[in-house]
């Protein structure tokens, strides 16, 4: 039995694998990435399947393959695509160098390829087989994304992962061993001056371990493969491979925001493998998700702030007097009017994307004085500076989800079949969501047939049986006091899960 077998790998949803993701930020490099809505995608292990069959869901029309070594992980994906009744979408046990041959058909090449978190993790003899598949098995047009662990960043984290295995080593429990690891450099902290610069760096590893999944620790700590490369290390052997580096698959992964404007600009100026690594090191990186096509397509120099218009936009942002404030920390301020009015729509829109041409439709209508070319292109070099800061997502493939509560609402069978068996649901943007005890029984609930009256006996039922509810600093119980409770939370609780991206039409 492998350590996978024994210890499963958490069912992690990676938001960036969405091939609209991956579409769009190819397309801003100059790669006309093929349509989200109609691909072939591969995934190389895939684990239990969790990222894959959110993906299967969300795009029914494209086609979606899995592989993996663990049997366990296969046999518990399997199981989900049969009982969400899935047709796009296979799960095989096997080696992942298996699939390093050359296709005999086009139904054998993918247009997108996922690697996510299985390249630092394998020895090199798969690595290499994991380059070889995105060289031979990627179509013309296609894009890969392997994520791995890079240095400058991991040297601190290695440190950590050494000590932990030394105090583990001989014990074979898996949950011991990661017990044993955890004290000892618990004790190594703890024994170290306050204030020393070894001490900050293990009080932030320890920090780090106690915020993650334990089933996550366990296989980055105790696996005996663990290889971080730097950046320009990994660029060289994907080109040795004959596969080129686009970009990281995360917005913002590759701004200047942390360095002076004359540090900057002498790194706007390196070329791009070069500037990209330069950048870990003023960031202490310790983890990328990068885009990869084949070596023959010429990708741009700098970004195409003109496919912005094939895109579909949205903001989690907030705005005050021009001032923006994203959901990520970040800031910045929008002085152009007409820009003004286009994020007042995104941020009014949102958990819902609009096209580009269609918010240019919407703010012409709102400012007729708007309706210049002039105008239009201000407007789409600011958004495409917010898209740049992270503060306006785009994607390749709409995001409609209903943020309407219907007389029926309607939560995704995915994302009910999720709350009945753990705690992290996905939603209609492929994110996972943490949901508590009594959030996930009205997801459960919300099959599209039960109207609100129905949602609120059942919701009722389940509060009597588990105690009551929390309301202020008070439990409430009892069935004449609960039900009006629940009533009168029932449209705001449904209000919820439509701006989490929870509810379908």
């Amino acid at each position: 039995m492998s350590n996978y077998d024994e210890v499963p790998y958490p069912d992690f949803i990676h938001p960036v694998t969405h091939p609209g993701n991956m579409a769009a930020i190819a397309r801003l490099n100059g790669l006309d990435a093929v349509p989200p809505e109609s691909c072939r995608v591969l995934e190389l292990a895939c684990g239990p399947g969790g990222n894959l069959i959110s993906l299967a869901s969300l795009l029914p029309n494209s086609q979606f393959e899995g592989v993996d070594l663990a049997a366990g992980h296969i046999k518990t994906g399997n199981a989900v695509i049969a009982k969400l009744g899935l047709n796009n979408i296979q799960l095989k046990h096997g080696n992942i160098e298996d699939w390093a041959v050359e296709p005999q058909a086009d139904d054998e090449r993918f247009d997108y390829i996922i690697a996510h978190g299985v390249y630092s993790w394998v020895p090199d003899a798969v690595r290499q087989s994991i380059l070889a598949i995105c060289q031979m098995r990627l179509s013309e047009r296609g894009v890969a994304l392997i994520s791995y662990n890079t240095y400058p960043g991991w040297h601190q984290r290695e440190m950590a992962r050494d000590i932990m295995r030394y105090h583990a080593e001989g014990i074979d429990d898996p949950l011991t061993r990661l017990r044993h690891g955890k004290a000892l450099l618990s004790s190594v902290m703890q024994n170290v001056p306050q204030g020393s610069a070894y001490r900050l760096s293990l009080e932030e590893e320890l920090k780090a371990l106690e915020q993650a999944n334990q089933a996550y620790v366990f296989h980055e700590q105790f696996e005996d493969t663990n290889e971080p490369r730097y950046f320009h290390q990994f660029a060289a052997e994907a080109s040795s491979h004959l596969l080129q580096y686009i970009a990281e698959a995360e917005w913002g992964d590759t701004t200047y925001e942390y360095v002076r404007p004359d540090v900057a600009r002498a790194l706007a100026s390196l070329p791009k493998t070069r500037r990209a690594q330069t950048l870990d090191y003023f960031r202490r990186r310790t983890f990328r998700q990068t885009l990869v096509c084949h070596e023959s397509v010429t990708l741009s120099e700098t970004l195409q702030s003109s496919e912005i218009e094939t895109m579909h936009l949205a903001s989690t942002s907030t705005m005050q007097d021009g001032q923006l404030t994203g959901s990520n920390g970040l800031s910045g301020s929008v002085g152009y009017p007409v820009t003004q009015i286009a994020m007042q729509r995104l941020i009014e829109l949102y958990p819902r994307t609009i096209s580009f041409e269609e918010l240019c439709r919407e703010v012409k209508s709102t400012s007729p004085d708007s309706d210049t070319p002039e105008a239009m292109e201000d407007l789409k070099a600011d958004l495409f500076e917010l898209v740049c800061v992270g503060l306006v997502t785009v994607s390749a493939s709409s995001v409609q989800p209903c943020c309407t509560v219907s007389t029926h609402p309607h939560v995704a069978e995915l994302a009910r079949e999720q709350a009945r068996t753990g705690e992290t649901v996905t939603n209609l943007w492929h994110q996972p969501i943490r949901l508590d005890d009594v959030t996930a029984h009205l997801v459960r609930c919300c099959d599209g047939k039960t109207d609100h009256a129905g949602l609120i006996e059942q919701m009722t039922q389940y509060a009597m049986s588990n105690g009551g509810l929390v309301e202020g600093d008070q439990v409430v119980t009892g069935e004449e006091r609960l039900r009006p409770l629940v009533s009168i939370k029932m449209q705001a609780n449904l209000q919820r899960l439509a701006g989490m991206a929870l509810l379908i039409a």
